[in-house]
């Protein structure tokens, strides 16, 4: 007998959730021992070279996540020729990633050998992020505790080896392996666990690749204007200002960041389920649409609140006195992060309703308000100011460029009406929600 789709849902982000919260936890405790350790000049090298790094993580993925994703639904009979079409893909972009970058530092840092070291050994995540294909089918079978058991090992094997760096006195360019190492464990875990359960011939035709990237390449150039507005503050702190600020920067973003396991959780286990509606009940699908974009909402906003209270201990207790000036950067980047994550439950919407097109636009137009924003902010407040362009070009992206195209207005609209689902009706169904998602290794269980 098959099992309500809620309570697969349930399962299936309560899985996600709970590696987003193994994450988390490694990343405060570890994380903070590293930079600790490394101390702001040697952290910022890290993050500095991540920035970097992921200017071409955009490349390698050729926008496929939610096309794919949106294919295996919508035509799971071609799930095998997808999946195999979109491994190969990114596997040859990503080795033509790892190249770029090196010639990207040689051309922007010459002479800089310590970084140009950093930045090879962060690249190397790059090709082995492959695994994140497999977890596509995961996705749409709502399978999601599998990649978690994947990533949980990962992250494990990850953490053993950052401690021994911290124990052993490592150098920089040791801990830059971190991400790598992560992500070749995950590759060998999930294709192993995939090839198992899945038992789908993998097949690689031009025709699909042709297909997908025909569908994808406007998320490509969506997926760069991205990552320039979301990396262009770190490059600009790094040539302006220095590598010191830098990390100063990087750990009020680390702290912003630790709560998107939450949201992101929902999200991907949300997508399928919204983008299924789209033809059967589109009634349905905005319902869903509408309910997800205020959940968002309002986590973004409790999340915010939390910070604003608790930021400033959070960066003592954490990173210590060398890292104090974070903490007004940090209060800045909580809301930049909460229009992030609401932007990418946006996306389902656009693609859904097939307005790929338009998503590069809206995006590239945030990246040159970010661009312009960072040049001129950073030199008259500095690491703030970086903090705010990013803050600028997130609220332009959400808010403002939709406007600029009849087609995509309708999702302000939509997301405005979301907020009179507020009710007593569908507060004490998401608390009920919330109680399930706490006991979320008992539904867990039972989902699988």
């Amino acid at each position: 007998m098959r099992k309500p789709l809620a309570k697969k849902f349930l399962g299936n982000t309560s899985w996600l959730m709970a590696q987003n919260i193994y994450s988390m936890l490694l990343s405060i405790v570890i994380g903070s021992l590293s930079a600790r350790y490394l101390g702001p000049s040697n952290y910022g090298v890290l993050g500095y070279g991540t920035s970097l790094v992921t200017l071409f993580v955009s490349i390698s993925k050729l926008g496929l996540d939610s096309v794919v994703i949106n294919e295996l639904v919508i035509k799971p009979e071609k799930k095998g020729d997808y999946i195999g079409a979109t491994l190969i893909m990114r596997l040859v972009a990503s080795i033509i990633s790892v190249i770029g970058i090196s010639l990207l530092v040689l051309i922007i840092e010459p002479g800089n050998e310590l970084l140009l070291k950093v930045t090879f050994f962060q690249s190397l995540a790059i090709i082995f992020q492959i695994h994140e294909t497999f977890n596509y089918w995961f996705q749409t079978e709502l399978k999601s505790k599998y990649f978690v058991m994947s990533s949980i090992i990962g992250l494990t094997i990850t953490g053993i080896w950052r401690i021994y760096l911290l124990y052993s006195g490592a150098s920089v360019e040791w801990f830059a392996l971190s991400t790598s190492i992560q992500a070749l464990v995950v590759l060998i875990m999930s294709a192993t666990i995939f090839r198992k359960i899945a038992q789908l011939k993998l097949s690689a035709y031009f025709s699909d690749m042709k297909y997908l990237l025909s569908r994808s390449h406007h998320f490509i150039i969506a997926s760069m204007s991205v990552a320039i507005y979301m990396q262009t503050d770190k490059i600009f702190l790094g040539k302006m200002i220095g590598q010191e600020a830098v990390g100063i920067y990087t750990a009020a973003m680390t702290i912003a960041m630790l709560w998107v396991f939450v949201p992101n959780a929902i999200i991907n286990s949300a997508m399928p389920l919204i983008i299924s509606e789209r033809k059967k009940r589109y009634d349905e699908f905005i319902k869903r649409q509408k309910a997800l974009m205020l959940v968002i909402t309002i986590l973004g906003v409790i999340a915010g609140v939390i910070v604003l209270i608790f930021g400033k201990i959070a960066i003592l207790i954490l990173y210590g006195n060398a890292y104090n000036q974070s903490i007004v950067t940090l209060n800045i980047l909580i809301w930049s992060t909460s229009l992030s994550i609401l932007g990418t439950s946006i996306n389902i919407w656009i693609v859904a309703e097939g307005l790929n097109i338009y998503q590069k636009y809206m995006v590239f137009t945030g990246a040159i308000v970010n661009f312009l924003a960072n040049l001129i902010m950073i030199p008259l407040i500095g690491i703030n100011g970086a903090a705010l362009a990013t803050f600028f070009s997130q609220f332009v992206v959400q808010f403002i460029a939709p406007l600029l195209f009849k087609r995509t207005r309708p999702i302000l609209r939509i997301y405005l009406e979301s907020f009179t689902m507020i009710n007593r009706k569908n507060a004490k169904l998401a608390f009920s929600m919330l109680k399930t998602i706490r006991s979320r290794n008992k539904i867990g269980d039972k989902a699988s």
